[in-house]
């Protein structure tokens, strides 16, 4: 097949640090081509892909996303605009599109297949939009959870394809060392104060990592998160992707503590953790229940009371079922399996 493949132009591929969508097309890319299919990623030149590349901007245009909306949408719009008009010209079998509105504006007036990935929640503002595609058959959504589709139901679904990590890249130990964890975004949907909350109330260590590029991440930093720094709770910045000091967090630390807010549709850190076999305790939220195994592989619990008392049992939780939970359900090569099977059945068993 060949394959068209369109990302946001935001972070390269696949990113240094935060960059969810750009690991996951990285390794799709990647295993595509290894299985023998022409792959072309649409992204900035600064990506590095076994992919052939069409790029419009040189490097990450990350800094527009704090940046008037009138600005942050030209760098959108240009980038997709002009990735779709040169997929127009290329004789792709395919389009696998991962972008947010503006890819979805460019394909409906596409002749060409498309696959589109959901990688947001339906939020009432997303409802509308997604409205306009009901019943349409020229785009054919996969969502990252089966949770996903239950919120809009009326769309052309394929599939639920869950989000995978590069298995072999995250260490394995069994052996914990007394701190307990935080990565990802500092917003009230992620709420990692309540996760400061969560230590202070046990008096355990925590480490927190995540990015802070944007102003309403700096914002939130510092009303929420510096009252609760202290010799106990302490922040580390942003980790590199697939660092040393990134696995290290994650195979040696207790637990995650991830009390999400809002209804995420998958959650790849809970996988990543879980492939090192460290336990997830989090919120009944969104897909939270596929990925962890209630009692198995951590806990998924609905009150705050309930998460601090899940804390304290964590060291009940066999890291073994976790890694295995990961190996079996989360890869890289499951989910680079799954696109190609609805590729595959897009194009009608081509």
């Amino acid at each position: 097949m060949r394959i068209a493949m369109v990302v946001p132009p935001w972070f390269k591929v696949p990113p240094d640090g935060y960059g969810g969508i750009e690991v996951l097309v990285s390794l799709w890319a990647d295993g595509l081509i290894d299985k023998g299919h022409e792959v072309t990623l649409f992204t900035v030149a600064d990506s590095v892909t076994k992919a052939d590349k069409f790029t419009v901007f040189d490097k990450e245009m990350k800094s527009y996303l704090d940046d008037a909306p009138s600005n942050f949408l030209n760098i959108a719009v240009t980038h997709s605009l002009a990735s779709y008009i040169e997929i127009s010209r290329g004789g792709y079998d395919i389009i696998h599109d991962n972008t947010w509105k503006e890819g979805l504006c460019s394909t409906a007036f596409m002749d060409i297949p498309v696959v589109h990935t959901l990688h947001s929640a339906f939020d009432e503002g997303n409802k509308g939009f997604y409205s306009l595609f009901k019943n349409y058959p020229g785009i054919h959504f996969v969502t990252i959870s089966n949770y996903q589709q239950t919120c809009f139901p009326d769309l052309n679904y394929s599939a639920t394809v869950y989000n995978g990590v590069n298995f072999p890249k995250y260490p394995f130990s069994e052996e914990k060392e007394d701190f307990f964890f935080y990565i990802g975004r500092f917003n009230d949907g992620k709420a990692p104060h309540l996760a400061c909350e969560v230590a202070e109330r046990l008096g355990v260590k925590l480490v927190l990592a995540g990015k802070l590029n944007e102003r309403a991440e700096r914002s939130y930093f510092d009303q929420y998160i510096k009252p609760h720094l202290s010799d106990k709770i302490k922040f580390i910045g942003e980790v590199g992707q697939w660092s040393k000091e990134k696995m290290e967090m994650f195979s040696r630390g207790k637990a995650y503590l991830y009390p999400i807010q809002w209804d995420e549709p998958f959650g790849i850190t809970m996988a990543e953790a879980m492939a090192c076999g460290t336990p997830v305790v989090t919120f009944k939220r969104g897909a939270a229940p596929e990925v962890v195994a209630h009692n198995e592989t951590g806990f998924v619990v609905e009150t705050m009371d309930e998460f601090v008392d899940a804390v304290k049992h964590v060291n009940e939780i066999n890291p073994r079922k976790c890694r295995e939970r990961v190996e079996k359900m989360f890869t890289a090569d499951a989910m680079v399996d799954g696109y190609e099977k609805v590729y595959t059945e897009v194009l009608g068993g081509k």
